[in-house]
């Protein structure tokens, strides 16, 4: 709601089976949710790729997460684990059979970071920089390219998410047709921050922030489409739970959700880097397209979910916690002056954010399972 936030397609975890908790899940939405939601599964282990095929045929799931990096020390707490060729190319071959399905894949090259960050951890070296230095450019974009050719051989649509490198990612721009299809999806915090304004832990995010140069290319890719939807990466950790050691902290931005359409209005619309039209199909009509979910979503049309947002493009706002309505007590955000804000939130025709504050005064969100067709 806060930042216009309509609809939230979040990444949903379990080591064990999807079935024991999937339906748990769904009833949460209904139950606590003031929007609607679509689940993304993360797949962290081969048992679960037997799986895919029920997830999509009764819980309405369509797309399907895999990691090529958290390996070894890397392990997340929350139990993300990365796979291997064969595991990933696998899930691909299943996804591929789903009517809309979607493979997601967090593109990093795990043998080139081990490498690269030997000797940063040797160095004790705390700062944003270090751990960008740790997880280089190439790294990235080589996965990049062998995910897109492992598309190619499966037939698959392919979302390659929260990229934040702008010079050398325009090799995507050709991808939106043949057997394997790809989409592009960058996040707030790769355009508004970079590597050399050290933040230390609350600027370590996988993958990670790149230079001024790489955020001011990658306002380029937002208009020329090579990125073709945005998404937050949204990690809402405290600081406990964020950990203040650069190489043991978890990995995520706080408060991203709600600085999506802040961020695209100030440093887009408002310099004129950005169109309005652009903008909404960045945020809204092209992800609404690309899950299925196109025309109840991503449209104003007769039939369509009455999910609006009216944004003041002058109004001022300094950022700080009480603003983002979370739950974080920190956020890189904190004192970012935005040009352009969500005046109002309606999420399918009830006000739900108006003025700064949330409104809404009981859950109404749905589970949008068994979305359509793609219309990408």
């Amino acid at each position: 709601m806060v930042g216009g936030v309509t609809t939230v397609l979040p990444f949903v975890i379990t080591r064990g089976s999807y079935a024991d908790v999937l339906a748990d899940m769904q009833r949460a939405v209904a139950a606590e949710s003031l929007v609607d939601m679509a689940f993304h599964a993360i797949i962290i282990r081969e048992s679960q790729i037997a799986e895919i095929q029920r997830m999509a045929g009764e819980f309405g799931v369509r797309a399907f997460k895999t990691f090529m990096a958290y390996k070894g020390r890397e392990i997340s707490p929350s139990g993300i684990q990365g796979m291997g060729d064969a595991e990933i190319f696998s899930v691909f071959q299943e996804v591929a059979k789903i009517p809309g399905g979607v493979a997601i894949v967090h593109c990093e090259n795990m043998e080139l970071i081990e490498l690269h960050q030997k000797p940063l951890i040797a160095a004790n070296r705390q700062d944003t920089a270090a751990w960008s230095d740790g997880r280089p450019v190439f790294g990235e974009l080589e996965a990049i390219r062998s995910m897109v050719a492992f598309a190619e051989a499966a037939g698959v649509q392919l979302l390659i998410p929260h990229m934040g490198i702008g010079i050398g990612s325009e090799m995507l721009r050709q991808k939106a047709s043949g057997r394997g299809r790809v989409a592009t999806e960058t996040c707030p915090h790769y355009l508004a921050f970079d590597k050399d304004t050290d933040r230390g832990v609350m600027g370590k995010v996988n993958p990670p922030l790149r230079s001024a140069a790489h955020a001011d290319a990658l306002w380029e890719r937002l208009t020329d489409g090579t990125v073709d939807v945005m998404g937050s990466d949204h990690c809402p950790f405290t600081k406990a739970v964020k950990g203040s050691d650069l190489w043991t902290a978890r990995a995520g931005i706080t408060g991203g959700s709600a600085m999506i359409l802040p961020v695209l209005l100030t440093g887009g619309v408002n310099r004129q880097r950005l169109t309005i039209e652009r903008l909404v199909e960045l945020t809204s009509t092209n992800a609404a397209r690309l899950f299925g979910l196109y025309p109840k979503k991503g449209a104003l049309e007769v039939g369509s979910d009455a999910d609006l947002v009216i944004v003041d493009v002058d109004r001022q706002v300094k950022v700080d916690l009480p603003t983002l309505h979370s739950v974080v007590d920190f956020t890189p955000y904190e004192g970012y002056v935005a040009r352009g804000w969500a005046a109002t939130t309606i999420a399918g025709g009830q006000v739900v954010y108006d003025g700064g504050e949330v409104v809404a005064e009981r859950a109404r969100g749905r589970y949008l399972g068994r979305g359509g067709q793609p219309s990408w």
